[in-house]
């Protein structure tokens, strides 16, 4: 049964013991009662959502260092008019909207969610589930040595400026977290039509990584590298190791085809991504294979350029690399 569906029932079913209980007998003064401490209940516990809806995007910008979009006209709408409505009605009749009694539900509302999440701490969210599984079955695969015959990305990239006398300032993997999700074949689908501003172009691949996964034999892994033209007469292009991230290109897919999956078709996209960004930094930071080795980048298209996004994150971990590629 939906839960809109138990929760309707809910109500009809208390409401009707708070009929009986009065005879269905009420005269006006105590209907007006009821309905005053109904706008009041309702205003405390939307209250209490609201808090912890900010609180939540504050620290989950925090984490990410990434401005969250608030879509309260899709998400928040019903809640924003009912918390209206309330406010109103505890207005028209000359009562506090705040005061000490909204004061101790918030605090007893925080301490039973707070019990609630202790309880539910073994269980994972979907972007958290999506970043351990990103990590575990595509950047272990991809990032560390295997002792035998991979002997990781940083000596890859140290490969590929030997054999073809390129520039990597930073020899890490940069995954682009696109905010509409959408994620396309060929990073150069980015670039912006004026030709003077800073471009990417997509370059040979790094050597495969053959290993045997999962059963499969000789499973195939390979990343990209693009060169970074600041102007289209760059004489020194830089060049970095970049793609999107594919679990959250799978989630746009899935976002897609709501009538297929069913039970995803109410997720907010935008809360899974701040999950998976939350956790994949964290877990990389807890990996000594993998600290210091990749790196989020977020791209707000299509007003940005990724060309200049992933330039400032250059600068941002390597802020003399100009002076590098003028001395080599």
């Amino acid at each position: 049964m939906e839960l809109e569906h138990i929760l309707g029932i809910q109500v009809f079913f208390l409401g009707g013991i708070t009929a009986g209980y009065h005879s269905f007998n009420m005269d006006i003064p105590t209907i007006q009662k009821y309905v005053i401490l109904l706008a009041r209940f309702t205003a405390f516990l939307l209250s209490s959502q609201f808090l912890e809806v900010i609180i939540c995007k504050v620290y989950t910008t925090f984490q990410t260092r990434r401005l969250p979009e608030l879509r309260w006209k899709d998400k928040y709408r019903n809640t924003v008019y009912a918390f209206g409505v309330s406010t109103a009605v505890l207005a028209v009749n000359s009562q506090l909207v705040l005061d000490l009694d909204l004061v101790l539900m918030l605090i007893a509302s925080s301490v039973a969610r707070y019990i609630e999440a202790k309880r539910r701490s073994a269980t994972i969210t979907y972007g958290e589930g999506m970043a351990c599984s990103f990590s575990e079955g595509y950047l272990y695969q991809v990032i560390p040595s295997d002792g035998a015959r991979f002997y990781g990305l940083e000596e890859q990239i140290r490969e590929a400026e030997a054999d073809h006398g390129v520039f990597f300032p930073v020899r890490r993997l940069f995954i682009v977290v696109t905010k509409s999700l959408f994620c396309p074949p060929n990073l150069e689908h980015f670039n912006k039509r004026d030709p003077m501003q800073p471009s990417l172009e997509a370059c040979r691949s790094l050597s495969d990584v053959q290993k045997d996964v999962a059963g499969v034999r000789d499973r195939v892994y390979r990343n990209t590298t693009y060169k970074i033209r600041r102007h289209p007469d760059d004489p020194r292009p830089v060049h970095v190791v970049a793609e999107c991230a594919t679990p959250l290109h799978t989630l746009w897919k899935v976002l897609q085809r709501r009538p297929v999956y069913q039970r995803l078709a109410a997720a907010d996209g935008d809360e899974i991504t701040s999950e998976f960004c939350a956790a994949l930094p964290a877990i990389v930071a807890n990996s000594p294979e993998l600290r210091g080795k990749v790196d989020l980048v977020y791209y707000d298209d299509p007003d940005e350029n990724l060309a200049e996004v992933l330039l400032a994150k250059i600068r941002e971990i390597e802020p003399d690399y100009e002076k590098i590629k003028r001395n080599e």
